[in-house]
């Protein structure tokens, strides 16, 4: 055997032991990926299969994120199947820590859902054994609560900040010391998010993916593009200036203007949930191959004098079981796909037919 070959059996055999040492006698592997930023931690896991599959499994590891709130691992697969049912979405700081990797102590869960479907979202949690917690201006008993006919944004304007955003209900529970709230959308829960105080809570996770919107300014650059307020009054401007401060003092640095050219962050460019800028993670599959729908959310970010302000509107069209938030540039492919969808007779809803037909269109553009 020549010298060569020698050299590459023993290099060979030193990188599987590397992996070796990783895999079966390191122990857990926190310590070691918790002193990665999200730059490093990427180029890490594109290593190889192997450390890809050990970043995304002990690094991004969501049943260890929500088995404080619903214990066991097989619960978390439960709340996962809710949330494909109903179109669930898990955001805010929960999200943030998914991504970031970081723990802090008392947060809450928040949770978006479609008006339309509730009533199973409440009914999984008191099933896992939350209480609801009522506020003085609403009803003792949650399913009641949550059939109060909902005042609609468009039919009147004289309506509090929640509304503003896209909010009809937002409900309290807990187990313990551990809070859930319950943020009942209008229309659909996209439109919420997209009226965040900044960006760098715009992370959301599905029943099938996790989705940082803005990966490079929120984790790289730990900056937050600050956002037009769709309230009005002293009370939403106030709560988004707290919402603000409260990540100020988590690292982030609120900013009108990114330090950087970042292409994310590009004045009245079509951006959609999966593209090419947003950091997405697979989670583990459930057993029901449901597709994942969030690629159906569009939007812009439109500049302003003061704030950057994001640019949507809501799609709602018969035989679609969810509302989704479209850019305006977006309308005409999107209306286009829907009665191409209707007149061919295929069965309804049409949502994940709709996802294939404009995800191929956005590969030809």
């Amino acid at each position: 055997m020549s010298t060569s070959e020698n050299m590459h059996i023993d290099a060979e055999s030193a990188v599987t032991r590397v992996f070796d040492l990783l895999f079966t006698n390191m122990g857990p592997h926190d310590p070691l990926l918790s002193h990665m930023d999200a730059r490093e931690l990427l180029a890490f896991s594109q290593t190889c299969g192997a450390l890809y599959s050990l970043v995304k499994t002990t690094a991004f590891n969501l049943p260890r994120l929500l088995s404080p709130f619903f214990g066991h691992a097989t619960e978390v697969d439960r709340f996962r199947r809710m949330q494909l049912q109903t179109g669930t979405l898990i955001s805010g700081g929960i999200a943030l820590q998914f991504f970031h990797r970081l723990r802090w102590l008392g947060a809450d869960l928040d949770l978006y859902v479609h008006g339309p479907t509730a009533a199973p979202a409440v009914r999984f949690l008191v099933s896992n054994g939350y209480k609801y917690n009522p506020r003085a201006s609403q009803l003792r008993e949650v399913f009641q609560q949550i059939a109060v006919d909902p005042i609609h944004p468009d039919r009147d304007p004289d309506l509090p900040p929640g509304y503003k955003r896209g909010i009809v209900d937002v409900l309290d529970f807990s187990k313990g010391d551990k809070k859930i709230q319950l943020i009942i959308a209008a229309q659909t829960p996209m439109q919420i998010i997209m009226k965040f105080h900044s960006t760098c809570v715009m992370n959301v996770i599905s029943h099938e993916k996790a989705y940082a919107l803005y990966p490079s300014s929120t984790f790289i650059a730990h900056e937050a593009l600050i956002l037009k307020s769709a309230g009005s009054g002293p009370e939403s401007t106030s709560s988004r200036e707290a919402g603000r401060q409260k990540y100020i003092d988590r690292g982030w640095s609120m900013v009108k203007q990114p330090s950087a050219v970042r292409e994310e962050l590009e004045h009245n460019v079509v951006r959609w949930m999966g593209d090419h800028f947003t950091w997405t993670i697979p989670l583990p599959p459930l057993l029901v191959p449901v597709p994942d729908l969030c690629a159906l959310n569009s939007w812009c970010i439109e500049p302003s004098p003061e704030s950057a302000e994001m640019s949507c509107e809501v799609f709602s069209y018969a035989g679609l079981q969810f509302n989704y938030i479209k850019a305006v540039e977006d309308r005409v492919y999107y209306y286009s796909a829907m009665k191409k969808l209707r007149s061919s007779g295929a069965p309804t809803p049409l949502d994940a037919q709709l996802a294939q037909v404009v995800t191929g269109l956005r590969l030809t553009l």
